[in-house]
C-alpha cells in the first residue's frame, strides 16, 4: 500500500513538482558552463550567444514538468545575453571620438588662418611693417633683392617700386594674347610696378654674361617680388616687374653708332589669379629660403620657375595714344 502512494519519477527524471530539485539542476548546469568558460576549450562570444540559458534548458527538456519559476525565469531576457550590445556601443563611442576630432581639427584649422584672405598664419618669415601701398612694395623691393646675387657676390640688380605710372602719368595695361593672330585686351586695375636695374647701359646688368641660368635667376626674383607683393599689399591687382635688358649690341668697327640696336624690354606681369595656389601655402614652399646663384639652381626649382614665369614673359614698350593716355604694351614673347 506504501508504495502506491509514491508517484512514478517525472519523463526528466526527478519529481514534477519539486521546484528545489529544478533549481538544483540549474545550479549544476550553471557550474558546468562556467568550467567550460574558464577552461582552454572555452567558448566564443558567438556560441555562448546561441546556446541555452539553465533554465531556457530546463523548459526546452520537458516544458509540461517544469515549474512555474523555471518558466519566468526562461522567459526574462538577460543584458549579458546581447550578443550584439558591447559591439553597439564600441561603434558608438568610435562615432563619437570621430565628431570630437573632426570639431577639433576645424577649430585648429581656423585658428591657424589669417582672417583677411585665408592664408596660413607665418606664410613667409619676413613681412614689410608698412601698412601698404608704395611703402610696403619699396620695403620688399629692398628685402628681395639683396639676397640675389652674382657668382662674385655683387648683388645682381637693384629693385625699385613705385606704381605703375610714368613720370607720374598713370598706365593702363595692352596686352596682345598671341604673336600672331592675338587679341588685344586692355586692363585697368591698381598696379604696381618694380624696375631690376642692372646699373649698366639702358638698365643691363654690369659684368658678366646674358646667361639662361642668369635671366631664370631674375625671373625667380620677379616672381618672390610679386608673391610678397600679392600677399602683403591690399587691393593690388597687377604686378609688373621690367628685367634689365641685354647690353646694347656694339656697332661693328668702322660702322655708324646709330647702328647699333637696343635689345627690347622683357617684363613678367602677374595678377592674383595666376598665383593663386601659391599664396595659400607658405611661401618657401615656392621659393626656398637659400637663393641661389645663377649656376647653382636645382634641376627641380628651375621647372618650377619656369611654369611659373614662362606664360607671363612679353615684350614691354610704353606708347602714347591719340587720346594722350599712356600705355604699357606687352606682347607675347616669340617662341
Amino acid at each position: 500500500m506504501a508504495r502506491d502512494l509514491i508517484p512514478p519519477p517525472s519523463p526528466a527524471g526527478r519529481p514534477g513538482s519539486s521546484a528545489e530539485a529544478e533549481r538544483e539542476r540549474a545550479r549544476e548546469l550553471e557550474e558546468q558552463r562556467r568550467k567550460q568558460k574558464g577552461g582552454l576549450w572555452h567558448r566564443s562570444s558567438e556560441v555562448a550567444a546561441t546556446e541555452l540559458d539553465p533554465a531556457d534548458a530546463i523548459v526546452a527538456a520537458d516544458p509540461d514538468a517544469a515549474s512555474e519559476e523555471a518558466r519566468d525565469a526562461a522567459t526574462t531576457p538577460s543584458r549579458a545575453d546581447a550578443p550584439f550590445r558591447s559591439r553597439f556601443g564600441l561603434a558608438l563611442g568610435a562615432l563619437i571620438g570621430l565628431a570630437i576630432a573632426t570639431v577639433a581639427v576645424g577649430a585648429a584649422v581656423y585658428v591657424g588662418t589669417d582672417g583677411n584672405n585665408g592664408a596660413p598664419d607665418g606664410w613667409s618669415p619676413w613681412k614689410p611693417s608698412a601698412d601698404g601701398g608704395v611703402d610696403a612694395a619699396k620695403q620688399i623691393a629692398t628685402h628681395v633683392g639683396r639676397k640675389y646675387r652674382l657668382s662674385d657676390g655683387n648683388q645682381i640688380v637693384g629693385v625699385q617700386a613705385g606704381p605703375l605710372e610714368v613720370f607720374n602719368v598713370p598706365l593702363e595695361v595692352a596686352l596682345r594674347t598671341a604673336p600672331q593672330g592675338g587679341n588685344i585686351d586692355f586692363i585697368n586695375g591698381k598696379g604696381l610696378m618694380y624696375t631690376l636695374n642692372g646699373l649698366g647701359p639702358k638698365g643691363s646688368i654690369r659684368g658678366g654674361k646674358p646667361t639662361e641660368a642668369r635671366h631664370r635667376l631674375l625671373r625667380r626674383e620677379a616672381l618672390e617680388l610679386a608673391l610678397y607683393t600679392f600677399r602683403y599689399v591690399k587691393g593690388v591687382d597687377e604686378v609688373v616687374a621690367l628685367l634689365p635688358p641685354k647690353p646694347p649690341t656694339q656697332a661693328k668697327k668702322g660702322a655708324s653708332a646709330a647702328t647699333s640696336a637696343d635689345t627690347p624690354t622683357q617684363a613678367l606681369f602677374f595678377r592674383p589669379g595666376d598665383l593663386e595656389p601659391q599664396l595659400e601655402i607658405p611661401l618657401q614652399a615656392t621659393i626656398p629660403p637659400q637663393t641661389p646663384r645663377p649656376e647653382t639652381i636645382p634641376g627641380s626649382e628651375a621647372r618650377r620657375i619656369d611654369a611659373l614665369t614662362l606664360s607671363n614673359l612679353f615684350l614691354a614698350s610704353f606708347q602714347q595714344g591719340q587720346d594722350q593716355r599712356a600705355f604699357l604694351v606687352l606682347d607675347r614673347v616669340p617662341n
